[in-house]
């Protein structure tokens, strides 16, 4: 597309202007993300960055958890000068995923456009930009943006090759973004199984979607399992034994706390930190538990992982009603949203301040977000051909069984937005309120479909 042509759509300058005014409402809001996040993704990038530089040498090179967001941030760390402080690194990085989030809602219009209609586009970009949380994490070096804007892209490349099977770009686009999604999320790599039961399925129940789409969903999931298990052993050979962690240790570690997340207080939804849960019973348990556990390493002189897996099985087969209880809860947590940096009664936004203030804005915010979840529902149930949308709702499906077994956090179901957006959009336009209020406004933001109509 001309540069002047994409600058005319009024849908573009819509996202940019928007984009950007909704970043610095965010940037000044009392309440942020963790710039740093555990710091983990912020150090490993750096040094990836300088030691292309030449400024630090091979054996401070570590990839200890995902690579994705390490290969992410070391992009705009390049650019950085090499002695920028950890403060300016955090400019860069930001600037960076603004132009990230801002590049994906053009692509997320796209999308909509492409599989529905403009008018199904528009409205998952104003449903962004309603809830703009992908603003708030934007502001911290996580893993977030970079699996949201692989999604994006894995999403994006379905919509071409679902339009077009013979297309090359398309099935090139969706390997690419579900690769990097996993790079970034490794948890997702569920969503291989599920694409191969639907291709299955389809070869049983719908021939037509097998006969146009099977035989390259196949060889794209095989690319992508041998893309994603290639540069996870390589981030493991890079790090050698310059880390004591890895992949394997740390996913026990979490399903450990798992175990304990909603275990006796069901409806205790502050985040799992002694900051917030050091009077929480299932957080004291969580404590004693692995106390225990470390007692049994040192008599057996086994190691943390065989420890770990052993009492994880044995629990969950002790007390199947919690287990069970404990992954819905897990997957209803997973879609609602508190602010933890803040204390309720030291919450204030302008003029408003307090607890009453902090309740109030969190059941503003989490209404927008039922409402989003509803029109996603909507979609399920209206939708006559959902093998068509099988990545929009095989992520969603993926993250929640992965997190929903182990441990969750709200920000683990951000990368999935992308998708439930757009399906949600999908659903609520089938609403005629919610239909005649967007078609108002894409008169003003599609003018000349209007008058061509």
């Amino acid at each position: 597309m001309k540069t002047t042509t994409f600058f005319a759509n009024r849908i573009n300058l819509l996202i940019i202007l928007i984009s950007t005014l909704m970043m610095l409402v965010v940037l000044n809001l009392p309440f942020k993300a963790k710039p740093f996040g555990d710091d983990t993704f912020h150090v490993e990038a750096k040094n990836m960055a300088r030691y292309i530089k030449g400024t630090v040498s091979y054996d401070k090179i570590t990839i200890t958890k995902a690579p994705g967001p390490v290969i992410f941030y070391t992009l705009p760390y390049l650019i950085a000068p090499s002695n920028a402080t950890d403060n300016q690194l955090w400019v860069y990085a930001t600037l960076f995923t603004f132009l990230i989030v801002t590049i994906s809602l053009l692509l997320v219009f796209r999308i909509g456009s492409s599989l529905f209609s403009d008018e199904v586009g528009l409205l998952a970009i104003l449903l962004f930009f309603v809830f703009p949380i992908h603003c708030y994490y934007s502001l911290g070096i996580l893993a977030e943006v970079p699996a949201f804007f692989s999604l994006t892209i894995a999403l994006y490349g379905w919509s071409i090759a679902f339009a077009n099977p013979k297309q090359k770009k398309g099935w090139v686009l969706l390997t690419l973004g579900i690769w990097f999604l996993i790079l970034n999320r490794p948890n997702t790599m569920l969503i291989l199984g599920l694409g191969f039961l639907i291709i299955a399925y389809a070869f049983f129940k719908r021939k037509d979607f097998f006969k146009a789409y099977g035989k390259q969903l196949a060889l794209t999931f095989c690319c992508v399992g041998l893309l994603g298990y290639g540069t996870l052993h390589l981030a493991k050979v890079i790090t050698g034994t310059k880390s004591n962690q890895n992949q394997e240790s740390l996913l026990y570690y979490v399903a450990h706390i798992g175990r304990f997340q909603f275990r006796e207080e069901p409806t205790d939804f502050r985040f799992w930190d002694n900051d917030n849960r050091a009077n929480s019973k299932d957080y004291q348990n969580w404590e004693k538990s692995g106390s225990e556990l470390s007692t049994i390493m040192a008599a057996t002189h086994k190691s943390s992982t065989e420890v770990y897996k052993e009492f994880l099985i044995n629990d969950a087969l002790e007390h199947p009603f919690l287990f069970t209880r404990q992954f819905f809860v897990k997957c209803f947590y997973g879609h609602v949203y508190f602010i933890n940096s803040v204390q309720p009664k030291d919450f204030h936004l302008g003029p408003i301040r307090g607890a009453t203030a902090y309740w109030f804005f969190m059941l503003l915010i989490n209404c927008i977000n039922l409402l989003l979840i509803f029109g996603v529902f909507v979609f399920l149930f209206k939708e006559k051909n959902l093998i068509n949308y099988w990545p929009f709702w095989a992520v969603i499906l993926s993250l929640l069984i992965f997190h929903g077994l182990t441990y969750m956090e709200p920000r683990y179901m951000f990368p999935s937005r992308v998708a439930l957006y757009i399906m949600s959009a999908a659903g609520l336009y089938r609403i005629k309120w919610y239909r005649d209020k967007v078609n108002f406004i894409a008169k003003f933001v599609f003018p000349n479909k209007i008058q061509t109509n």
